[in-house]
């Protein structure tokens, strides 16, 4: 998929990092009828291990492709390699890359572009763009796009598009939700819709809201289009919206203070301290601001108390340990694999 990636760097370093463009750290959550849910987080995984695995994998007749696609599934698991990829581009480069037409070659796969059903095209008269990686690891030849029948609804949300993405095989036959490897899409935003404040919504067969996926933003380098990229391991319905605002305005600007107090207290702290982030202030991911403070006064720890997807987390970066760099948001998995006790 060609495409440049407005938040490639911060996704190599701040693992589910907070939307980027928000400007409150707390995670986003959504409450539909019965469901209150939030982005459900990839397993911190060795990104390095996953892909001396790919890197070790040839493909070279259908024996070797079934084996591939075994150790991919068996071996490393689709939910680790599905956080792999997540974290990792030039692994997704690798996999959907390399391998997926290696694959492709071996089983005779002529890989077609997103097919839009007719339904989709009569409700939606946006022009839309879609791209599909991994259709053919998942012994497919297409990414089928339909507009479902069923929309559970959602509140929170300013504007919402309902999608059905489905496997289509090389008989033309959809097959299972259920997938092999892991699928990466892309799809442009919507018209009229922000895509800093874009979410991707997953609803179980019941209709009922299974996940939400963070996704990336980029523009599309073909269509030109703001784009999102996510990847999914099972299909039913998904939904592109955009989520309202988080609280009032005055919230906002509470919180830059709040931000400015922490960065002027570790400033002003004596060598050798620690300035603390109780779990209270409902934290969960630093702003590089703060990261910036501590590595210049590299004498000063920082110790934060957060809740992620219901588990409980401390982290300490020690005294001239921070990271010096462009990232804008390092998110609660990263700070937890990096800094966690």
């Amino acid at each position: 998929m060609k495409k440049k990636l407005i938040i490639a760097a911060a996704i190599a370093f701040a693992v589910f990092a907070v939307p980027y463009g928000s400007s409150a750290l707390s995670t986003v959550s959504v409450a539909s009828e019965n469901n209150t849910v939030a982005p459900t987080p990839a397993p911190v995984v060795d990104v390095d291990k996953v892909k001396v695995s790919i890197d070790n994998i040839s493909i070279t007749d259908v024996s070797s492709a079934d084996e591939a696609v075994a150790i991919l599934k068996n071996n490393i698991g689709i939910q680790t390699l599905r956080a792999a990829l997540w974290q990792s581009y030039d692994l997704r480069e690798e996999l959907y890359g390399r391998l997926e037409q290696e694959y492709a070659d071996a089983k005779g796969i002529q890989i077609s572009k997103p097919n839009f059903t007719d339904d989709f095209n009569k409700e939606y008269s946006d022009e839309w763009w879609v791209s599909s990686e991994g259709v053919a690891l998942n012994d497919c030849a297409e990414l089928q796009v339909d507009a479902p029948t069923i929309k559970p609804s959602v509140s929170g949300v300013t504007s919402i598009c309902y999608l059905d993405f489905s496997l289509i095989n090389a008989e033309g036959r959809k097959v299972g939700a259920a997938v092999n490897v892991p699928v990466g899409i892309g799809v442009s935003v919507p018209a009229g819709m922000d895509p800093a404040k874009v979410v991707v919504y997953h609803f179980a067969a019941d209709g009922s809201i299974d996940e939400i996926i963070d996704p990336e933003w980029y523009v599309d380098e073909t269509s030109g289009r703001d784009s999102v990229y996510f990847l999914v391991d099972h299909f039913s319905t998904f939904a592109i919206a955009e989520v309202e605002t988080t609280g009032a305005e005055g919230s906002d600007n509470a919180f830059e203070r709040y931000r400015d107090s922490i960065a002027n207290e570790i400033a002003n702290a004596k060598d050798g301290a620690t300035v603390k982030i109780t779990r209270d202030k409902n934290i969960n991911a630093l702003p590089n601001d703060i990261m910036q403070a501590l590595y210049k006064k590299q004498t000063v720890a920082l110790e934060l108390e957060y809740t992620f997807e219901g588990n409980e987390y401390t982290v300490t970066i020690p005294a001239g340990k921070a990271e010096d760099n462009a990232i804008e948001w390092y998110g609660p998995l990263y700070l937890q694999m990096r800094y966690g006790k």
